[in-house]
């Protein structure tokens, strides 16, 4: 299968589990509270859970000391290049308050898990996985650092002391993080029971993701979000502009062609879905994260393209 026909088999199956969610709703089986839960039980132990076994699961101690560098230094410069994007971007369409700071957020982190994942295991089969492990630590130190920061509303931010600010980082998933690291370090390996059983609840990250955004869709008015221009500044920036020009850089400074590849894809994904549970944990602005969502997912289906193509990769 090529890589925009997996790309369109992951978008088919992104829009049956957001139409699985609009069915709850309209079937009074969800509501809001019930989402609510299903975002605080993904946030805070089905997500940890999986971070924590793709990461053992697809790295050793060697794969990491011999690729680990590289993929550590361009995922990092590829966050800072999208940190710098947001605050621009921010401050360009004079974005306030939460909406502007988790607008900042939807604008950083990609949806890595549900398109970036499949889309590169069919295009970088048998160095995928390391790649993915390796981004990942990075990826979820900043979004449980910077995302969740950014997604804390803006009284908080103000009336917290730094200490307690500093305690958000203390989080299940951080802690999943730095307990893989030890274990991949240490080559440390699970009882196959308890690794099955563990993967199993990691891999319900995905589809519980989706049909809490489809069920959050329902409690909004969409067509609001199709209005607003600031969305299609993230699609023409983050998901088409900052690819490309990331990707001759890379190229520029002689890294590895795949690993180029890997960081390129990834920098182009829509917003992330974490982002709108962030906001909804923290009763921040969870609507600007969910039409940040819609509008980049649906794009995502002619920019991944583009990028490859403009890219030659």
């Amino acid at each position: 299968m090529g890589s925009v026909d997996l790309l369109l088999h992951q978008l088919e199956i992104f829009a049956v589990l957001i139409f699985v969610g609009i069915i709850g709703i309209k079937t009074n089986a969800l509501d809001e509270n019930y989402l609510s839960n299903l975002s605080k039980l993904i946030m805070r132990l089905i997500l940890p859970i999986m971070i924590f076994t793709k990461v053992i699961n697809g790295a050793t101690r060697e794969d990491m000391l011999s690729c680990g560098g590289e993929v550590i230094v361009t995922t990092l410069a590829m966050y800072a290049i999208l940190f710098v994007s947001g605050w621009v971007l921010t401050r360009v369409f004079s974005l306030k308050g939460n909406y502007g700071r988790v607008f900042w957020a939807a604008t950083m982190f990609g949806n890595v898990g549900f398109i970036g994942i499949p889309l590169l295991l069919g295009m970088l089969p048998e160095r995928g996985m390391l790649y993915m492990a390796l981004f990942s630590i990075i990826d979820q130190i900043m979004l449980w650092s910077i995302g969740f920061y950014l997604t804390l509303p803006k009284e908080k931010v103000v009336h917290n002391s730094v200490k307690e600010n500093m305690k958000n980082l203390l989080n299940p998933a951080m802690l999943a993080i730095f307990l893989a690291i030890l274990c991949t370090y240490m080559e440390w390996k699970l009882p196959l029971t308890i690794n099955q059983a563990l993967t199993a609840v990691g891999d319900a990250t995905t589809p519980l993701s989706l049909i809490y955004i489809g069920g959050s869709f329902c409690l909004y008015d969409v067509k609001r979000f199709i209005t607003k221009i600031e969305y299609y500044a993230i699609v023409l920036i983050k998901m088409i502009a900052i690819p490309v020009l990331f990707y001759y850089i890379l190229e520029y400074f002689h890294v590895s062609k795949e690993i180029a590849v890997f960081i390129t894809i990834l920098t182009g994904m829509p917003s992330m879905a974490a982002v709108a549970m962030f906001a909804r944990v923290n009763q921040s602005d969870e609507e600007c994260a969910l039409g940040a969502i819609m509008i980049t997912t649906v794009s995502c289906l002619a920019t991944l393209p583009l990028v490859a193509y403009l890219t030659n990769f």
